[in-house]
């Protein structure tokens, strides 16, 4: 069982402001290789490579390191690919799906008629050979980009505003949105047999978008709302009913957004699964989820080996048609970060950009974990300080 709690307190959101774009930022994304470099797509039909200063002075960048133009209207949303180093996709509405290399500034692969409507979600599998999306028109896609003919497609949730998760270990897709009557649902599919779901579940009548999060090693799924006071998660299995209600975490504040973290900043020596940023109305609020446990030893069947961060393949060689694994690493004290040879491909900070604070990080190269894992640790202590600060204020 899994039981969350608010164990991090309150964090005001008074941010200093990234300034890159001239319109609107709609959608950004983190890469999972090097955790300062960001891609951002804007009203203004761009999506901006920006590496981020280690100091935090984001308000004085004002140039990105990259532009991708292509896009004919705003782009509404940017996803890193999971395995392939300075790869992006990218989803605008003039309803183009694009494929970027961003350390060439290059457009590898635009599908233009593939959605006859808006995309409302799209998400890489596991090792990023697949992307599945879903769609105004209430279809869900999933296709190879590399193949433009290998697009197969079934209904989704009627009601539309859906959002698709891979549930990779299982072999499956979920889909969560709304019936016809408006009510809030998942459905869970087979890819292989994509005709019809396998099961349709109504969770509620609630009018908020819901915002999933899979954890693949726990097979938990996480369902938080904007709107939504609460987060509910299931367990996923391989069986009829396929998912599985847990719990949920409540409060008596509806928020606006939230995301989870990587799962290597996890507190593996309290059993904690799983990390929520909760965008409050003017804070942020993080809520830890941890398996009940009370013991000193590393556990490996909440903890196995979990996604590295590590490229395991280079853009060209995903261009050229690879699949590979994506790495994994042990989440045991003291174990080693894995390496790749893909990693040698750096971004290059430098190649369009004039900013000193963008130029300073580009000798990091995107793949050099041990750098990044430096970099995430100093900002977690520098977090860990300004919280225990704040608790002090308080008593």
């Amino acid at each position: 069982m899994v039981h969350p709690h608010k164990s991090y307190g309150r964090l005001d959101h008074n941010l200093p402001k990234l300034n890159v774009h001239k319109s609107a930022v709609l959608d950004l994304a983190f890469s999972p290789f090097m955790d300062n470099l960001l891609a951002t797509g804007a009203e203004d039909g761009m999506v901006k490579i920006t590496v981020l200063p280690d100091d935090g002075a984001y308000e004085k960048v004002e140039t990105s390191n990259a532009t991708l133009e292509g896009h004919l209207k705003k782009v509404s949303i940017v996803r890193f690919h999971p395995a392939a180093n300075n790869v992006i996709t990218s989803i605008a509405y003039d309803n183009a799906l694009k494929v970027w290399d961003i350390e060439k500034s290059q457009q590898m692969i635009s599908l233009d008629d593939v959605h006859p409507d808006l995309p409302q979600s799209v998400e890489w599998n596991e090792n990023g050979s697949l992307l599945a999306t879903s769609c105004k028109d209430k279809l869900v896609r999933i296709m190879d980009p590399r193949a433009p003919k290998s697009v197969i497609k079934t209904l989704g949730t009627e009601g539309g505003k859906s959002r698709v998760v891979w549930f990779d270990n299982h072999n499956l897709l979920g889909v969560v949105g709304f019936s016809k009557t408006n009510q809030r649902q998942y459905a869970v599919y087979d890819p292989k047999k994509f005709d019809a779901p396998l099961n349709v579940t109504d969770l509620d009548s609630s009018g908020s978008t819901f915002i999933p999060y899979y954890d693949v090693d726990t097979s938990v799924l996480f369902l938080a709302g904007k709107g939504d006071a609460s987060i509910r998660y299931f367990e996923v299995v391989s069986e009829d009913p396929y998912v599985h209600f847990l719990s949920d975490f409540r409060d008596n504040e509806s928020v606006k957004g939230a995301c989870f973290l990587p799962k290597t900043v996890c507190d593996v020596k309290s059993c904690e699964i799983a990390v929520c940023y909760r965008v409050m109305r003017d804070w942020i609020s993080p809520v830890s989820f941890l398996v009940p446990r009370k013991s000193d030893l590393f556990q490996s069947d909440i903890f196995p080996d979990t996604y590295a961060g590590v490229p395991s393949m280079t853009a060209s060689e995903w261009g050229g048609g690879e699949n590979k694994p994506i790495i994994k690493r042990s989440l045991k004290p003291g174990s080693a970060i894995p390496t790749s040879s893909a990693s040698e491909t750096k971004f290059n900070a430098s190649s369009s950009s004039s900013s000193s604070h963008a130029e300073e990080p580009s000798s990091k190269g995107a793949g050099n974990a041990e750098a990044a894992l430096a970099l995430a640790l100093a900002k977690i202590k520098e977090l860990e300080d300004k919280l225990a600060k704040l608790e002090a204020s308080k008593q």
